[in-house]
């Protein structure tokens, strides 16, 4: 997944704002690295980026499987199993709170990790491969993991972005600082 150089440079500097302001707030750098205004700017930017992000993955997640379950007869395991997948997930996408509609969606993804959604059971769904594969693919699976993969790179760019906007910004300050007081290092 992380095998352009680009991936390296993303990946990095989302590291390395995140232990910058680790190391600020542990108290291990005893003047801010990152002044107040710029961590508030990034976390607020992070939270809303992600919490796009999640709900996106609920909206296109509950969409797929509702139409889904349309290919299924209401008295199947699957159907039922299906209808609690969609209502946590909406439940998660209409939490405010953003570290609990994260835990909810892990646990529901957890939950539903040992139930194979997207595998036929002819026990579970009342359908063959062939039938239950035709079902998957006439509902969008395939759109559904596009822009699965679609999302999750367009959330890791632009968290990139605002960690590279914090490593300018602290950077810059920095500089200024150290011309305002004639001190090189």
């Amino acid at each position: 997944m992380f095998k352009t150089k680009l991936n390296y440079l993303t990946i990095s500097c989302v590291c390395l704002t995140f232990c910058l302001i680790q190391l600020a707030q542990s108290g291990v750098v005893k003047s801010p690295v990152i002044s107040e205004d710029v961590k508030e700017d990034f976390e607020r930017e992070a939270r809303l980026e992600t919490e796009e992000f999640l709900n996106a993955i609920f909206t296109a997640q509950i969409d797929f499987f509702n139409k889904l379950k349309q290919s299924l007869k209401p008295d199947t395991k699957r159907y039922k199993d299906i209808e609690v997948f969609v209502q946590r997930l909406e439940q998660a996408k209409e939490e405010k709170e953003l570290e609990k509609k994260d835990v909810m969606y892990w646990e529901t993804f957890q939950q539903f990790n040992k139930s194979p959604l997207l595998l036929n059971d002819a026990a579970e769904t009342g359908m063959t491969d062939e039938a239950y594969q035709k079902a998957l693919t006439d509902n969008g699976f395939k759109e559904l993991l596009k822009n699965f993969f679609a999302d999750v790179a367009v959330y890791f760019w632009k968290m990139a972005k605002a960690s590279g906007k914090v490593v300018e910004t602290t950077m810059d300050e920095y500089l200024e600082q150290m011309q305002s007081s004639k001190k090189l290092f």
